[in-house]
């Protein structure tokens, strides 16, 4: 997954940076995901605000928080997060990093999925396009090959052929001139 990046923020001396780095590339490992850890040390207020950091250690997907907790304050520190039965913990849990890297990879397919799709449709028209030019080309031959425009075989037109004495066919005859027969003796 080319476009995965993965962010790890943090401070220098965080308890729970080791645990959270561990957590995340276990979860990357398991999801058969090769992409760098990128971590971040955060050493100043103003780091904080200009990344949006909310402690230590956070994780982020492509700039999501993998466990967003819009109501904690910016800042330099420790950060807390709950585990499944509500205990406080300092780390992000395995399962909402596993959360975030698969809801990225089911993003990454619907958009894949929408590329193929397009790609299919294109290719269904071209086809389409294609089908059409050759039924056209050789609706033109079988013209060309039986008489041309005119329908009759060797090119000549049913009045020529009238008027040289060669009896007509049945569905040679051209219903908007009138043609009296005599009989032949």
């Amino acid at each position: 997954m080319a476009d995965l990046r993965v962010e790890l923020l943090t401070f220098e001396g965080c308890p729970h940076l080791d645990q959270a780095r561990r957590d995340l590339e276990r979860v990357l490992r398991e999801s058969i995901i090769e992409t760098p850890v990128q971590v971040v040390y955060v050493s100043s207020f103003e780091d904080a605000e200009f990344l949006g950091f909310q402690g230590s250690p956070t994780i982020r997907i492509n700039g999501d928080d993998v466990d967003p907790q819009p109501e904690l304050p910016i800042g330099v520190g420790c950060r807390l997060y709950s585990d499944d039965e509500g205990r406080p913990v300092g780390s992000p849990p395995v399962a909402r990093i596993r959360a975030a890297v698969e809801a990225h990879r089911r993003g990454r397919l619907r958009e894949f999925q929408r590329q193929e799709a397009g790609l299919v449709a294109e290719y269904a028209a071209s086809a389409a396009a294609a089908e059409a030019s050759v039924a056209a080309a050789e609706a033109s031959a079988a013209r060309v090959e039986a008489g041309g425009e005119t329908g009759e075989a060797g090119g000549e037109t049913r009045h020529q052929r009238i008027d040289e004495g060669v009896q007509p066919d049945r569905h040679d005859v051209d219903p908007t001139t009138s043609h009296t027969e005599e009989p032949r003796g």
